[in-house]
This record gives C-alpha cells, sequence and structure tokens, in this order.
C-alpha cells in the first residue's frame, strides 16, 4: 500500500495505475482510490478533502461498471477495515506533517 499525494489516498503495488500511459484515466482514478479510501477507514474517520464526496462516489461506481476486474475493486479492498483504516491514518498524518514541514522550510 502507497500513499498517493494527490488524491491523499492509498493504492496498492498490483493495482496498475503507475504503469498507465494516459494522464486522463489516473486523474480520474484519484477520485475513485479516494472514495475508496474512505470507505475503508469508516465514516468515522471522514478524511477532510476539500471536495464533493457524491463526485468522489459517482465516478467510483462509474469506474466499476467500466473497469469491473480492475482488483483495486475486489471488496477486501472496498471494505470497512479497521487495521487498514488505522494504518492509513496514521500514514496520512506523517504525510501530512512531512507536507507542513516542507512548507515551513520555504
Amino acid at each position: 500500500m502507497e500513499h498517493e499525494g494527490m488524491s491523499g489516498a492509498f493504492i496498492w503495488e498490483d493495482e496498475g495505475l503507475w504503469e498507465v500511459r494516459s494522464h486522463h484515466l489516473i486523474d480520474a482514478f484519484k477520485y475513485v482510490i479516494h472514495h475508496r479510501m474512505t470507505l475503508v477507514v469508516g465514516p468515522e474517520n471522514d478524511v477532510g478533502v476539500m471536495r464533493s464526496k457524491k463526485f468522489d462516489k459517482h465516478i467510483f461506481e462509474m469506474a466499476k461498471k467500466y473497469f469491473p476486474n480492475w482488483i483495486g475493486f475486489d471488496e477486501s479492498r472496498c471494505s470497512y477495515n479497521p487495521e487498514i483504516a488505522d494504518r492509513m491514518m496514521r500514514i496520512r498524518k506523517v504525510a501530512y506533517w512531512r507536507f507542513q514541514k516542507l512548507l515551513d522550510e520555504h
């Protein structure tokens, strides 16, 4: 699992998103992986991103319709999991701290 900075979400190595050549597809999947992360971390861990959750969900459902066999839609990666949620939230906290530190240096 790896933190994706632009969406603030996570991807797994075997999902193939880094190998995609189309930046349009990658941009669209940022909404997909962000919504998926909200499914994994659960409603009590609102990730606090300033954008439409309804839009993210709509893009997620559309992608699931057109790419139903993508490993990223496996039930284990799209369901609440307290252990993975805790790990994601800790990684996000460190990423946020590092980003703030970088801003403070400049």
